[in-house]
């Protein structure tokens, strides 16, 4: 479990230091205040991308930690130990994440440097993440069989993707072989000249991109260059944008103390200008940035067009010639140092297959047995989130054609209403009913988890009242099995956390920071009654307060 998180200079958090217990903590603040930061934090010590806007603004860099409690025995302690990673002491673990203004990272493990690459993969056994947009991807097909495959015991998925990669390479050298034997001559010829061509050019995988994006930058880099000068002087000049705002805030602040009601207009402002200024900095130093190099550009320029002409000349997309060149290749390999009969490799065309064939079949009796249990679970939640009468199927049929993923085609089915036939979730479930479902099947998963900590990132937007407790208590189990965090705008679910957590945005002169408070009993109350009932607290909403903790014990 996650037990301590420290970070300085992220985003507009300077210094936090926020210990975590077992149970449900709810995360809680005003919109807009940040609470999605600390999700964001913990993302990164797992291995997200870094990006340097996420430096607070005026530091060098940005200083995150955690320190996660492993059990006695578990796959995080086996790889740390894998890795030679582990800790003095083997019940916890340190990570470390450095990001810099220049958009650089450095990560460590127990106090040792390690590739982001291992962050994440060790994060996979520590921490889970449910977005608040991940309702929305149940709609998608691939994600949809990538969900119920999650469900799965042992590894057939994988066991299927490596059949089929076998037959696949099995069926391809067979098709090579025999157009190689209809016509060697001829053929050898032509590759020879094709490979050579491509040789010439020595393709590498993903650097076609890359060239396009450096040689669009280049190509336009006097034109973006004028465009942020300009826009940097028209807000620093002495007759700028941040000047005549200044002298429009000097007016102000003086009449402020003859008549008090102007002081909201003066607080927008002031943050006004505190933006104005953060974006001057920013196109300056963009501008900064800005490389013209001609010399480079023609080089770029060059070695596109030869990326063009050779995709044009073999009908496939730039993107794709360094794979075409491996395959070519490989072809004549095979032709100039001989190799398997056409015979031979008939026979491993017909093993691979049928050994596909058994691990797809084995899949899909794995998948039907998962969802008849997972449709009868979610359609038991639904019923308790305010569904009455609908109902949940995971529908199963065979693929138009042999796949990685084995010869099933996978769509989630919904009745929202009782009498009507399931249909395509994406075709009949509302926005709400969409929430509620998603939030079904994702707690319905996290069951499943052998992960410690679970996180959940509003997950329950799009519903209310009753149905907002249900979540809660639901939540709440969850908790009694797993740490969970959940971050969240509704006091019913707020109030069926074990602890609450709230994220406080102040300003002063220097910017906006965040703090994260836990709160005790009284303090709860408070800030349920403000979810309850908005900044103006009143008896009634205290009392609501008092009661929704009172009802979850």
């Amino acid at each position: 479990m996650l037990r301590l998180i420290s970070i300085h200079d992220f985003a507009i958090i300077d210094q936090l230091e926020l210990e975590l217990d077992t149970g449900l903590s709810a995360l809680t603040g005003e919109t807009g205040a940040g609470k999605s930061i600390l999700i964001d934090v913990i993302g990164q010590l797992l291995g997200d991308r870094a990006d340097a806007g996420m430096v607070r603004e005026g530091a060098e860099q940005a200083d995150l930690s955690a320190e996660f409690a492993l059990p006695d025995e578990g796959p995080a302690t086996a790889w740390l130990a894998e890795q030679e990673l582990g800790a003095d002491e083997d019940d916890h673990v340190l990570l470390r994440r450095v990001l810099t203004r220049q958009g650089k990272s450095r990560a460590w493990i127990n106090g040792r440097p390690v590739a982001v690459g291992q962050l994440r993969t060790l994060g996979e056994w520590l921490v889970d993440i449910h977005g608040q947009h991940a309702h929305q991807q149940l709609l998608q097909r691939d994600t949809q069989r990538h969900w119920l495959d999650g469900f799965l015991e042992g590894h057939p998925v994988a066991t299927v993707r490596d059949a089929y990669r076998a037959w696949r390479e099995a069926a391809r050298a067979l098709e090579q072989a025999r157009e190689a034997q209809a016509d060697t001559s001829d053929r050898l010829d032509l590759l020879r000249f094709q490979t050579g061509e491509l040789a010439e050019l020595a393709p590498v995988a993903d650097e076609y991109p890359r060239l396009l994006s450096e040689q669009n930058q280049l190509a336009h880099g006097t034109e973006v260059l004028t465009a942020l000068q300009t826009a940097s002087q028209q807000i620093e000049d002495d007759s700028g944008l941040d000047t005549q705002l200044s002298q429009v805030l000097h007016a102000l602040q003086d009449a402020v103390q003859h008549d008090e009601r102007i002081q909201p207009a003066v607080e927008l402002l002031e943050s006004a200008r505190i933006q104005i200024d953060e974006a001057g900095d920013t196109l300056r130093r963009l501008a900064d940035s800005v490389e013209l190099d001609p010399e480079r550009l023609a080089e770029l320029d060059t070695r596109v067009s030869e990326y063009l002409r050779l995709a044009r000349k073999h009908h496939v997309d730039p993107e794709t010639l360094p794979g075409l060149y491996d395959e070519l290749q490989a072809e004549l390999d095979a032709l100039e140092n001989g190799g398997q009969t056409v015979e031979a490799l008939e026979a491993r065309e017909q093993e691979t297959r049928s050994a596909f064939d058994t691990a797809a079949t084995a899949l899909t009796q794995a998948r039907q047995h998962a969802a008849e249990h997972i449709g009868q679970a979610v359609t038991d939640t639904m019923q308790e989130l305010g569904m009455a009468g609908g109902h949940f199927e995971i529908g199963i049929e065979p693929a138009d054609k042999p796949q990685a993923h084995g010869l099933d085609q996978i769509e989630f089915r919904v009745a929202a209403n009782p009498g009507s036939a399931p249909q395509p979730m994406a075709k009949v479930a509302s926005g709400g009913e969409l929430s509620r479902i998603g939030l079904a099947l994702q707690v319905l998963a996290s069951q499943q988890q052998t992960v410690p900590t679970l996180i959940f990132d509003e997950v329950d937007s799009g519903i209310s009242g009753a149905v907002a407790e249900v979540v809660g208590r639901k939540l709440r189990t969850l908790g009694e099995r797993h740490q969970v965090l959940c971050v969240t705008h509704l006091a019913q679910v707020a109030a069926q956390a074990h602890h609450q957590l709230e994220v406080q945005k102040t300003h002063a002169e220097n910017g906006t920071r965040t703090a994260i408070q836990p709160l005790d009993d009284e303090h709860r109350v408070e800030a349920l009654a403000r979810l309850i009932g908005g900044s103006q607290l009143t008896e009634t909403t205290r009392t609501h307060a008092r009661e929704l903790l009172a009802a979850a014990g």
